[in-house]
């Protein structure tokens, strides 16, 4: 009885929400533990993050979050305990529900600008325009809210025992082609990504599934760490500790494809738009769910930023989403907004480690003191980039820098002092990424001062680490994107030994290195974890295998009346929750 005498004192003095925007009524249908399930959802508005408040007998009794909505119904994040277990024992309770976008919002379409080519499969998204439309058609197991909390995604929940997830998928999930989600194509996702030809930086965490090296490696012939429980039910184990599987879960490689057999398109998936027509140069999706605001996207391929720049001026694109590039210059009118967002992105100068020259990283050394990174980014980047720094702790709070400092002196003396200093070097630009011409410039003047040639080629680097060309490389340009903002996300993929070739081509061996990357990956101390990283960082910082070049912001130009988009860290804008803002109401 004080229980319920204290709950209701302090529900009475908050007051009851005015009407001053839209929101949904709904019922209480369950309280569990601390979370409250209400009968409403996608099909209603109702998304993740916005507020509610919950009435019993016309007062406010609880007011929080939404954490997870599918089509028709939805839950809270976890509420206050003590008033939780009192709305256990009491009914009727119904809530309100703010809608973070008014109904009036909802519909209509927007054309963006893309600029590469496009392989949507989970094993082949690397590039942010392939991450921005890959994001659309797809759903993982899990994903990342704005908060950076992992959620439900194509499962309804899922549960950790030590080396053991276990995913529940959703009854009503389902591919485009109507086909429900089952556990088998979690299984053949997974094995897609096992046995592709060369492994992504996202795709690469699947080697940490017990029995994943074997299979890709053709001595098994299923992944021994994945298991069927039932036709819903998945559970997959892991090999050792692996603290970012999340983060790669969430990531692009963790989108669930379904097995061979009944599928309607070449390019079926799960996520809230599906696509409707498709070419060479440009891409049409409509929405698949009610979990979206706009009816359709339509994606438009351009050579570079400033063509876009001038489709913009003339009114034929309404977003144009760019990685570490200065704006456009055709743009003058001002009925547009633009925003630059940092990004988990790094250019770097990747130097081949096998060469002579590059004994105990002299070239490394003296390349990192001999870039005006400051410069470089103001005058031909137009500020679209940040020095390269790296966060330790993963959470904001422990940065260092990844570069040595510009000092000619310094950089003079270690080309000077270089073992069987070349006389010239091959340099191999990313033409995936059109701004890195330019910076590459910047770099082979420089180099060029010190009395060494630069032969420059261009090439995909992708598909380098498909057949092999890059071994011809003595240096190369590239932007690197992490699958999250984690030193094991970063360090790894570009060092481990298990990857070189693949996702690193630096062809570096060095026993210290590789210790350090075995214990970043498998450390579940959090505090041992930043120590691991801390001494990795100055190694690489002082070593110099690679030289870190800068940071690329993400920039996004856009009309005025649209709202909604998100940069992700990954280095692409997250559209799901785009609409256009209606004037009138």
């Amino acid at each position: 009885m004080r229980l319920i005498l204290f709950v209701l004192t302090v529900s009475t003095a908050v007051p009851a929400l005015a009407d001053t925007q839209d929101y949904v009524k709904a019922n209480v249908i369950l309280v569990k533990s601390t979370i409250a399930y209400f009968d409403v959802g996608q099909k209603s508005g109702v998304a993740a993050g916005e507020p509610f408040d919950v009435y019993y007998d016309e007062r406010v009794v609880a007011s929080g979050k939404i954490a997870w909505s599918d089509e028709n119904i939805s839950k809270s994040e976890p509420l206050d305990s003590a008033i939780a277990a009192w709305m256990m024992f009491t009914e009727p309770l119904t809530a309100r529900i703010r809608l973070f976008v008014a109904q009036s919002n909802r519909g209509g379409f927007l054309n963006i600008a893309y600029f590469s080519d496009l392989d949507l499969a989970p094993a082949g998204i690397t590039m942010p325009d392939e991450m921005m439309i890959g994001r659309l058609i797809h759903r993982g197991l899990i994903s990342k809210g704005s908060d950076g909390r992992f959620q439900p995604d194509l499962c309804g929940d899922y549960e950790i025992r030590d080396l053991t997830y276990t995913f529940y998928l959703r009854p009503d999930a389902r591919f485009h082609s109507g086909r429900p989600v089952e556990a088998s194509d979690v299984v053949y996702s997974l094995e897609q990504l096992a046995s592709a030809p060369s492994l992504t930086n996202a795709a690469s965490f699947v080697l940490e599934v017990k029995g994943a090296e074997e299979f890709r490696n053709q001595l098994v012939g299923e992944i021994s760490g994945v298991f069927i429980i039932d036709n819903k039910t998945v559970a997959i184990t892991l090999k050792r500790p692996f603290e970012a599987f999340e983060d790669y879960l969430a990531g692009p490689a963790g989108y669930i494809i379904p097995r061979p057999g009944d599928v309607a398109t070449n390019m079926d998936g799960a996520g809230p738009f599906k696509i409707k027509w498709r070419d060479s140069d440009a891409l049409t999706l409509e929405a698949f769910d009610s979990s979206v605001y706009l009816d359709s996207l339509r994606f438009l391929r351009f050579s570079d930023v400033e063509e876009a720049g001038l489709s913009f001026e003339m009114g034929r694109l309404d977003m144009i989403p760019f990685l570490g590039e200065p704006p456009p210059k055709f743009i003058t009118r001002g009925n547009y907004s633009s925003q630059n967002s940092p990004t988990n992105a790094y250019v770097i100068l990747g130097i081949n480690n096998d060469r002579s020259f590059q004994s105990g990283q002299a070239l490394g050394k003296a390349l990192s003191f001999l870039l005006d990174r400051s410069s470089l980014i103001r005058v031909i980047l137009g500020g679209s980039a940040s020095l390269p720094n790296f966060d330790i702790s993963g959470q904001g709070q422990s940065l260092i820098d990844l570069y040595h400092p510009f000092i000619p002196d310094s950089a003079k003396y270690f080309f000077d002092t270089l073992p069987n200093r070349p006389k010239s070097l091959n340099l191999g630009v990313d033409a995936r990424f059109p701004v890195l011409t330019k910076v590459a410039r910047y770099i082979e003047g420089q180099i060029q001062s010190k009395g060494i040639k630069v032969n420059e080629s261009k090439m995909d680097m992708q598909w380098g680490y498909k057949n092999g060309s890059f071994l011809n490389l003595d240096l190369y340009v590239t932007c690197f994107l992490p699958a999250c903002g984690k030193p094991d996300c970063l360090f790894y993929p570009l060092l481990s030994q298990q990857l070189s070739g693949q996702t690193g081509i630096l062809l570096y061996e060095d026993e210290a290195t590789e210790i350090f990357l075995q214990n970043l990956r498998s450390e579940t101390d959090a505090q041992k974890k930043e120590d691991i990283a801390l001494e990795l960082t100055q190694s690489l910082v002082d070593r110099s295998p690679l030289v870190f070049v800068y940071r690329p912001y993400l920039t996004v130009i856009y009309r005025t009346d649209i709202s909604g988009m998100m940069a992700d860290p990954a280095g692409y804008v997250d559209l799901r929750k785009t609409y256009i803002e209606l004037e009138t109401r």
